[in-house]
């Protein structure tokens, strides 16, 4: 298994979005690139009630999420599966988007006006490995033009830094 899920900057990000979106969580959540879904279960440790859908392209990805979240997922209220995240196969009353410098926008696209969102990124523009980055965002500003919000309920950068290196983390919340 890749740990990385569980690496410092990943564990900062979600407790991050975690202390934030906390009080503006719909019924059914949908969390796109959700990787080993960290996501859901660090928000289901917290106590949210929300259902969660984790939706990742590899389906390598699945069982470790599915174990992750063995817990709530037994009892019905996370579940994992693999499909694209621009074509989302449930209904949604938020959509929480921590990898969206690895996809195109697509998925944005998709989404419904009035749709509550949480979307992360970073000033991290390589797009090899181990980044990957499809669509950067090198500064927050071309990150909130990128996710126009008809109404932004939380916006700022949130810095992980190393030593002698580092990156900004961004977070957009907010209504479509």
């Amino acid at each position: 298994m890749d740990f990385d899920s569980f690496s410092h900057g990943q564990i900062r990000s979600k407790l991050w979005l975690a202390n934030r979106i906390d009080p503006y969580m719909g019924k059914k959540a949908v969390i796109l690139g959700s990787w080993h879904n960290i996501t859901a279960f660090i928000l289901k440790i917290r106590g949210v009630t929300s259902h969660f859908t984790g939706i990742d392209a590899n389906p390598e990805v699945k069982p470790i999420a599915d174990k992750i979240c063995d817990t709530w997922r037994i009892e019905g209220s996370v579940e994992n599966i693999t499909c694209d995240a621009k074509n989302i196969p449930v209904e949604y009353d938020t959509v929480i988007n921590c990898s969206s410098e690895h996809m195109t926008t697509e998925w944005f696209e998709n989404i419904k006006q009035g749709t509550l969102v949480c979307i992360q990124s970073s000033n991290i523009v390589d797009p090899n490995h181990p980044w990957y980055v499809v669509t950067p965002s090198p500064d927050i500003e071309s990150f909130k033009q990128k996710y126009n919000l008809s109404t932004t309920l939380f916006c700022d950068t949130l810095r992980i830094q190393y030593n002698d290196w580092g990156y900004d983390r961004y977070m957009l919340i907010g209504y479509k």
